[in-house]
């Protein structure tokens, strides 16, 4: 499964770690919000407060802190037409507590309709599978354009 046909460039934050500071702290509600926020600009959303709710409130029940520097928040919605990804690269790391300690330095969030479960299990595994990969996480994180991070992905 390619993973780069559910991301389009406009959905690649390549500086997440400018998006918190002492005002704005990161929290998993703070990053899944501007997480949300990328995943809206795709046509395919319905209700974006609603989307946003929704995955804050997933994260609430189960932070998706993987550890290795890694965040996957992730949640079934009627909001999302179809699969859709958005990707957060924190250059410096995201001061969040993780299950190692590792700052987080890779979110990927993916959402996608209920009744799709083929797709999402399907782009799930093939996520974890790119994870445990040498080197990919931190491929990724060295991408310096949007261009980078998709080629990263269908490979």
């Amino acid at each position: 499964m390619n993973l780069a046909r559910f991301l389009a460039e406009d959905r690649v934050d390549l500086a997440l770690d400018e998006a918190f500071d002492e005002e704005h702290p990161v929290t998993s509600e703070s990053l899944a919000t501007r997480m949300a926020t990328l995943l809206q600009r795709s046509p395919d959303i319905g209700n974006p407060k609603k989307l946003t709710l929704d995955l804050i409130n997933r994260e609430k029940q189960a932070p998706s802190l993987l550890g290795s520097g890694v965040a996957l928040p992730h949640v079934r919605t009627m909001q999302a037409r179809k699969l859709i990804m958005a990707i957060g690269i924190a250059h410096h790391g995201l001061d969040i507590p993780t299950p190692d300690g590792e700052p987080v330095r890779l979110v990927v969030a993916f959402v996608g309709p209920p009744y799709d479960d083929r797709n999402y299990l399907l782009a799930y595994k093939r996520l974890g599978e790119k994870l445990e990969e040498p080197g990919w996480i931190d491929e990724i994180v060295a991408s310096s354009v949007p261009g980078e991070v998709l080629r990263a992905l269908s490979r």
